[in-house]
């Protein structure tokens, strides 16, 4: 009979389908440290087809070096391929506002997302064990979380594996002492400064005083988080269909609709968390839900509107500040003047008016002149707009009257003449004074299409 903790190993490995024991080629990542050591002992002794990866951050001088030897030599007793990557870590530490050991954590995951491709590897395994959950559910707790801050650590993630998940720290020490494992101590596992040793060695156990079964506890604990979890995904995304709405590249929030669900500032965080918004700015954004139209709220790719009866979302990347100088002098052609927005033209007194779409406009170009400009409205802007018998209007008051939001608005372009005068707010009319009457022959057709940006 196989002893307890490789049974383990090997059940845990087939119940969270974490690899096809007879077919996949795994990558572990071993530190040298005692739990990794113990997954490659139990990887070899499953006869799992693997390799061996080690990190060498160059942060603790000659025992780093060491580090990796001491990996290698493992690797070679038992005839596994190694992978070694050294990192200039001191120097990357240098750029302001680094944090080391989310550092280290891109710098190993980007690695081994590397030998991945190059070495065809089917999974990633690294050591993390239900201590490791405790404490990352603590340090979530401690600096603030929503519900998926308390699931813990996933069995799997795309390549990722991590198949010691079943196993207790206690669990690993006896193992390594039964077989005799040797490894090697960093010694910076025991500096408090960092916040996850601060709560490995003053919070935990504290608290397993309290529990000594603590592990055991929050395993359970994170079967009913998980299912919850779950729960709370499907009811968020069944709220948002009936309070959100996508219209013309913007995403309108119902504010009335939004506050009468059950749980409006948990929902408002779900529907804006995507987009990078700091959970203060969304609280403070819920709390102002009563103020007056008009204000912007700024994320970091997106803008948030408050509208009339609506927040709406727009990408930074939607609003462009250009402005164009358009030589459409040509008797036809096409003008590309970025991915989401191009013109195109034909001189041509054979124009069918009632075939234009919104998008198109025919003017009398006898009484404009070349070149051409495209841009977007600005204070004082007014022209005469078609249908209203020759009287003028400024812009601002038109966007008005048409209930259009700051975000239209500012998409909305304007094609000027030579002159700076104003012959059509696209998409939307244009100026009475260029409709084209009886002189077919100067006639042009000219349409711009605006996509919008993610």
């Amino acid at each position: 009979m196989l002893p307890t903790m490789l049974s383990d190993f090997i059940t845990y490995l087939q119940d969270n389908d974490l690899l096809r024991l007879s077919r996949d080629k795994i990558l572990i990542g071993v530190s040298g440290g005692l739990d990794s050591m113990v997954l490659l002992h139990l990887c070899h002794r499953a006869r799992i087809n693997f390799a061996v990866a080690h990190c060498n951050y160059q942060l603790r001088g000659k025992a780093s070096n060491d580090d990796a030897e001491f990996v290698e030599a493992a690797a070679s007793s038992i005839n596994v391929p190694f992978f070694s990557k050294t990192f200039d870590t001191p120097q990357l530490l240098q750029a302001p506002k680094t944090n080391l050991q989310a550092l280290a954590r891109k710098l190993r995951y980007d690695w081994f997302d590397t030998l991945c491709q190059t070495e065809q590897f089917d999974a990633v395994a690294v050591a993390h064990h239900q201590n490791d959950v405790v404490e990352t559910i603590l340090m979530n707790l401690t600096k603030g979380c929503g519900i998926r801050g308390l699931h813990g650590i996933w069995p799997k993630q795309k390549k990722r594996i991590r198949p010691m998940l079943f196993a207790t720290k206690q669990q690993i020490q006896e193992y390594a002492k039964l077989h005799q494992i040797a490894y090697r101590e960093d010694q910076s596992n025991s500096d408090i400064k960092y916040v996850r040793n601060a709560i490995r060695k003053q919070v935990i156990p504290s608290l397993q005083q309290i529990n000594p079964q603590l592990e055991k506890t929050f395993s359970q604990n994170i079967d009913i988080f998980r299912q919850v979890e779950a729960l709370y995904s499907f009811a968020i995304q069944t709220l948002k269909e009936k309070i959100v709405q996508q219209k013309n590249g913007l995403m309108y929030i119902d504010i009335e609709a939004l506050a009468q669900s059950p749980a409006p500032s948990s929902l408002l965080f779900e529907i804006l968390r995507p987009y990078q918004f700091k959970i203060s700015k969304i609280e403070y954004i819920y709390a102002n839900r009563a103020e007056e139209s008009g204000r912007i709220y700024t994320g970091p790719n997106h803008l948030l509107l408050r509208d009339r009866k609506a927040w709406i979302l727009m990408p930074k990347s939607a609003i462009d500040q250009n402005q164009y100088e358009l030589d459409l002098s040509a008797s036809s052609g096409q003008l590309q003047l970025q991915d989401h927005l191009s013109v195109q033209w034909t001189h041509s007194p054979d124009i069918a008016p009632e075939d234009l779409s919104p998008n198109s406009a025919i003017f009398d170009t006898s009484k404009l002149a070349f070149p051409y400009t495209l841009r977007h409205w600005k204070a004082g802007d007014s022209f005469y707009p078609a249908g209203m018998k020759g009287k003028k209007k400024k812009v601002s008051k038109y966007f008005k009257d048409i209930k259009m939001n700051r975000f239209e608005k500012d998409q909305t372009w304007l094609l000027c003449d030579a002159n700076s005068t104003i012959m059509w707010l696209v998409g939307q009319r244009k100026d009475e004074r260029f409709r084209p009457l009886d002189n077919r022959s100067s006639l042009i057709q000219i349409t711009i299409q605006q996509t919008k940006p993610e």
